[in-house]
């Protein structure tokens, strides 16, 4: 990239993320950091993980900052957030990259519904900070991208059946569910308008809620724009009995995918039941919310990469 390229995009990114920092405090957010390393990282079967040796014990690279923020809604905590950078083994292409920017809230006594209210505004002000318009449209690979809220809402039993043919929620078939969301439900989601997709199958809840009026769907939603994914949130699971036999059940996946199991975090665990019976979090793209913005195509485009884990 050439010195002006790099100059105008860290600009923007610059401009961005104080817009986010401040919309955050305005809203009675507080800012925190937490570490980027730990021993037992939340196991996920899809997430490969980079391992560190110390003198200890093996320790790892965090995927994202949620296995020590949302032990912070058991110290009453009510509103955070923070921006820092995560870690994914063997992830490169146009929009990933193994080390990569994440901006991470909580909210206390709320759901994913307000999630999708936040994302939404958080958008607009991110926008407004690099363009000084009120009309929010952005040219990307030569789409014209609405932002102006309210954005698009769908569920993924609707989205499945309009661009997959076929209902996960009645026919449980994880790989092509996994195959067809990539290649059919998400480019079908990359239109003029950003997309909200929500209420994934029970069996894809993650660390998420299950619905009260209906035990098939968790209450999860995916903010989709530009053609990618920006940003993931939960009505966040604060059962410590259910959560733990979803770890075991995502370290059995690992090991069925030749991946080594990660420890318990039982702090983590422990940490629920001092928790609120309500919260919600999301996780947003840094770098992905930079490329809508500013148009870029490439993931590379948008900070400086010297990282030596590629």
């Amino acid at each position: 990239m050439k010195t002006s390229s790099l100059k105008y995009i860290l600009t923007k990114r610059h401009l961005i993320i104080k817009a986010l920092r401040e919309w955050f405090c305005q809203r009675g957010f507080i800012e925190v950091q937490t570490p980027v390393t730990c021993r037992d990282p939340i196991p996920e079967a899809n997430i490969d993980l980079f391992q560190i040796k110390n003198r200890k014990s093996d320790c790892y690279l965090l995927p994202s900052p949620e296995r020590y923020m949302k032990p912070l809604l058991s110290q009453g905590i009510k509103r955070f957030f923070q921006i820092c950078p995560a870690f994914r083994r063997d992830e490169k292409g146009d929009y990933h990259r193994p080390e990569f920017t994440i901006l991470e809230w909580y909210r206390a006594d709320a759901d994913y519904n307000s999630l999708i209210e936040d994302c939404q505004s958080l958008i607009a002000d991110g926008c407004k900070a690099i363009t000084g318009h009120e009309e929010l449209n952005i040219v990307r690979n030569g789409m014209t991208i609405d932002l102006n809220p309210p954005f698009t809402v769908i569920t993924v039993s609707e989205a499945f059946k309009k661009f997959a043919g076929w209902n996960p929620l009645t026919n449980r078939n994880e790989a092509r569910f996994y195959h067809d969301m990539v290649t059919k439900v998400e480019p079908g989601l990359a239109g003029e308008k950003p997309v909200f997709l929500k209420d994934y199958p029970a069996w894809a809840s993650s660390l998420s809620r299950i619905k009260k009026d209906d035990r098939e769907v968790c209450e999860r939603v995916e903010f989709y724009a530009g053609g990618m994914e920006i940003a993931n949130g939960f009505s966040e699971l604060l059962d410590s009995e259910e959560q733990r036999k979803r770890f075991n059940e995502e370290n059995r996946k690992r090991q069925a995918l030749g991946k080594k199991p990660v420890p318990e975090p039982s702090e983590f665990l422990a940490a629920m039941n001092d928790s609120p019976s309500t919260a919600a979090g999301m996780a947003m793209g840094i770098d992905r919310l930079v490329m809508l913005l500013t148009g870029s195509s490439n993931i590379e485009q948008v900070n400086v990469h010297c990282s030596c884990l590629e």
